[in-house]
């Protein structure tokens, strides 16, 4: 049963890198605010990015045709459903899709081609927009849509009993990979026996299937220790391999090489481009330490977040703050513990999104209810808020930001965008109040936030010695090949490299620059999607320079 806002505090208590600024950041402003809903409940998962500089929502809607809903309910409960939006938030088009029974879209990623693919969990058998029969009690369901947002091919995995999938990513081969965690055994599409010890029936393990642009499975794994483990993320790294991420209830036993430090542990698995378990780590404090996201990191080490009611214990090194903390924890590219931080007020906080910022620092998107306390500077709008807050590349707070309407409001997704400012998306339950424009349309809507990039004191950049231009490029729109005018202040480009990255924050290319200095460099861009990309090159000296390009 689809549920307005997921405040389960049983479970609780059970891109484009600059260097480093040491001066403090402003905190930024909201650019814009939007909610969207049907006359039900509607709970936004999440909020991604898209190449034409708007922005694609997904989540699950109980709702029919009402408020911004424009299409009928498909089953009994949940659909899956999606909204696209313009540049400044307005809606463009919206789509639902679903089976007879409850279907709930927890992760959508736009592809290669311009479409796009949403990932979730299907308790349906065939009927509606589902075309593939149920294997078990529900399964992984994957929906390939076109640029428009017209369903191309459906696909469903599992096994015989219930798999729910969490996070989707589309891989360098053009395929894509799905992470979730499932009960079954060898059944179905399951290859791999589930690894609980029997006396925890029905406890769940990652599971991991690799997939071809057309939705075909390649191959699968299962990994897990001897009782629960619940999935969160998945990411394929540089090296071609994957970063699993979740939580485990397991001691040392199976895929599990390391003990149990409390009620349940941070539980990290890198495998390689084959599925193949290449280590795994775990991290956690006497209490419940529940991991949201993993992400890798400029310096090929891992970020990663979630919340702990842990104190100091086991790999925590700071006391809580309150009920439960935000928990960071960075490692190295092995998997090494180099740092944790632990940040809160004196109530509730938990953390659900990451993401390494441009300027090699750490902005979180999570949700409290703490009043100003610890780490917390504004007061709650409600009964929870969305809490931004913004470290930097050591861990050290820069500012935070409460935005919420008089009920609860909870965070899913942060992503920061190529100009440095935000996008943040999660489900409220508030009317119009506090920082919410928009009266609510049902129990619970999608609600969507973006601010502005952070403004830097002017002497920032003569603090750290950095130095930032703009680049002159020839031509811009570039079709195949762009130029870039070496700057006349750069007299060498020893230890000199070149970043091109996408709308969605991806680097797409990275290389070290060589030649003379007087002579233009250039770069084949023929190969890449339409649209607006930033290309930046950085020197040794914490230089930067740096152009908007467009690709046609």
């Amino acid at each position: 049963m689809l549920q307005p806002l997921r405040w389960i505090y049983s479970s609780l208590v059970s891109c484009v890198l600059l260097p480093a600024y040491t001066a403090s950041a402003q905190a930024p402003t909201v650019q814009w605010e939007r909610s969207f809903g049907g006359s039900q409940a509607d709970v936004l998962n999440t909020a991604q990015p898209t190449l034409d500089g708007g922005f694609i929502l997904g989540g699950a809607s109980s709702s029919g045709v009402s408020g911004d809903r424009s299409q009928p309910n498909q089953g009994v409960a949940s659909d899956y459903w999606i909204v696209k939006l313009g540049a400044a938030g307005i809606k463009e088009w919206d789509r639902r899709f679903g089976g007879a029974q409850n279907d709930e879209l927890w992760s959508v990623l736009q592809t290669a081609d311009g479409g796009y693919l949403l990932g979730g969990t299907s308790f349906s058998g065939i009927g509606g927009d589902k075309t593939q029969a149920g294997q078990g009690n529900f399964d992984y369901w994957v929906v390939k849509l076109d640029a428009q947002g017209n369903k191309q091919w459906d696909r469903a995995y599992g096994g015989s009993e219930g798999e729910t999938l969490r996070s989707l990513k589309q891989t360098s081969d053009g395929g894509y990979i799905l992470g979730g965690y499932s009960s079954s055994g060898i059944t179905g599409d399951k290859t791999q026996p589930n690894r609980a010890d029997p006396v925890f029936p029905n406890s769940t393990d990652y599971w991991i299937i690799k997939i071809d642009v057309q939705g075909n499975k390649q191959w699968d794994r299962t990994f897990g220790g001897n009782a629960t483990e619940f999935f969160s993320e998945i990411q394929q790294t540089t090296d071609g391999g994957y970063i699993l991420g979740g939580s485990s209830l397991s001691d040392a036993s199976e895929d599990r090489t390391d003990v149990l430090r409390g009620v349940r542990d941070y539980w990290m698995v890198k495998i390689d481009a084959q599925g193949n378990k290449q280590w795994d780590r775990a991290f956690g404090g006497s209490g419940t330490n529940a991991m949201r996201r993993v992400q890798q990191t400029a310096d090929g080490g891992y970020i990663v977040c979630g919340e702990s009611t842990s104190g100091i214990s086991g790999d925590k090194t700071e006391p809580s703050k309150g009920e439960s903390d935000i928990w960071l924890v960075k490692l190295d590219a092995a998997g090494a513990k180099q740092w944790d931080r632990t940040i809160g007020g004196t109530s509730g906080d938990v953390g659900y999104a990451i993401q390494q910022t441009r300027d090699g620092g750490y902005a979180i998107g999570g949700s409290s209810v703490s009043n100003i306390s610890g780490d917390k500077t504004e007061s709650p709008r409600g009964g929870g808020d969305y809490w931004v807050v913004k470290l930097n590349a050591q861990g050290a707070k820069l500012w935070d930001r409460t935005l919420g309407g008089s009920q609860a409001d909870q965070v899913y997704s942060l992503q920061q965008l190529a100009d440095g400012s935000y996008i943040i998306g999660g489900t409220s339950v508030s009317g119009a109040t506090g920082d919410k424009s928009q009266p609510s349309q049902g129990s619970s809507d999608y609600w969507v936030i973006k601010l502005d990039s952070e403004s830097l004191p002017m002497s920032a950049a003569a603090v750290n010695g950095s130095d930032f231009h703009q680049l002159a490029l020839y031509p811009n729109p570039a079709h195949d090949v762009v130029q870039v005018q070496w700057p006349s202040s750069a007299t060498t480009r020893t230890g000199w490299h070149l970043h091109l990255v996408d709308a969605l924050g991806r680097t797409v290319l990275r290389k070290a620059i060589t030649g003379l200095a007087i002579e233009p460099i250039e770069i084949a861009v023929k190969n890449y999607p339409s649209g607006l990309y930033i290309l930046r090159i950085e020197g040794p000296e914490g230089s930067v320079y740096s152009q908007r390009l467009a690709i046609n």
